[in-house]
């Protein structure tokens, strides 16, 4: 019996030393077996510095919309103010004209409904000189001024994100004024030389903003007009005077074909 018992005992004792070294070997620091250390990870890049936004994000918002109460600056057109031109030689009266570039202003009161302000001015003037036989002679030119004051009431028909389609009942009224001295002591009295303009009619025509591009803020606006036009132009001299007068009324058609862009193109620009 005991040795049996004896006999089970060494059984048992081999089966576990054979388990125990086909189990594998865990190291330890504690037996002196060589540990490798995990390497850590390499550190993230840095983030991306942040970008500031857009001054006008593409939020659904209309180009037009984002300037409702607020103010441009606008070249509206060059407008040719006429006047009377010296009667030197008893040819009869004559005329030419002075250019006012009109630079104003564009405010919209409300969405639909906005208001055009503009003032032009023009001044013409100079000398001729000739030197002969050791004489210098300098003779003075006409100095003409002209000034032309532009008001409008764009209203807005339609629009869509960078495009505003309007009509413009407007009103531009100008005048010059010059005086011609002759030269010589007998040649007679001094002549004023003056003029008016008064052109009211209305425009269609498209605002395009460049926000497309990202600048909303810039606008071209091209159109075209029906108008009525009344220039005059006058001389007087002695206590006489004579006038010139014409009215016209139609489309503004010229025969300048670089007239589109000095009557129906004009630039905006907002604040």
């Amino acid at each position: 019996m005991h040795a049996k018992l004896t006999t089970k005992l060494a059984l048992t004792a081999t089966s576990i030393l054979s388990v125990a070294a086909l189990a594998p070997r865990t190291a330890s620091a504690q037996d002196g077996a060589a540990t490798t250390a995990t390497p850590p990870a390499p550190p993230a890049p840095p983030a991306p510095p942040a970008r500031d936004p857009p001054d006008h994000p593409d939020d659904g918002v209309n180009d037009h919309d984002r300037f409702v109460g607020r103010l441009g600056v606008t070249y509206f057109d060059i407008t040719d103010l006429p006047i009377a031109t010296p009667n030197t030689g008893g040819a009869g009266l004559g005329s030419t004209t002075v250019a006012a570039p009109i630079i104003g202003v564009r405010y919209w009161l409300m969405p639909r409904i906005g208001i055009d302000g503009g003032i032009g001015l023009g001044f013409a003037g100079g000398s001729d000189e000739t030197v002969a036989g050791g004489t210098d002679t300098k003779t003075s030119k006409v100095s003409s001024n002209g000034f032309a004051v532009h008001v409008g009431v764009p209203i807005v028909l339609g629009e869509a994100k960078h495009f505003t389609f309007l009509a413009i009942p407007e009103a531009t009224l100008g005048f010059t004024t010059a005086t011609y001295v002759p030269p010589g002591p007998n040649a007679g009295p001094n002549q004023d030389l003056s003029g008016f303009l008064a052109d009211l009619g209305a425009r269609v025509g498209a605002e395009i903003h460049f926000g497309f591009i990202g600048i909303p803020q810039l606008a071209l606006q091209a159109t075209v007009g029906l108008s009525y036009r009344r220039s005059v132009y006058k001389l007087a001299a002695g206590g006489n005077s004579s006038s010139d007068g014409t009215s016209t009324f139609g489309t503004q058609v010229n025969g300048d074909p670089w007239a589109i862009f000095k009557d129906g193109i004009s630039a905006t620009y907002y604040f």
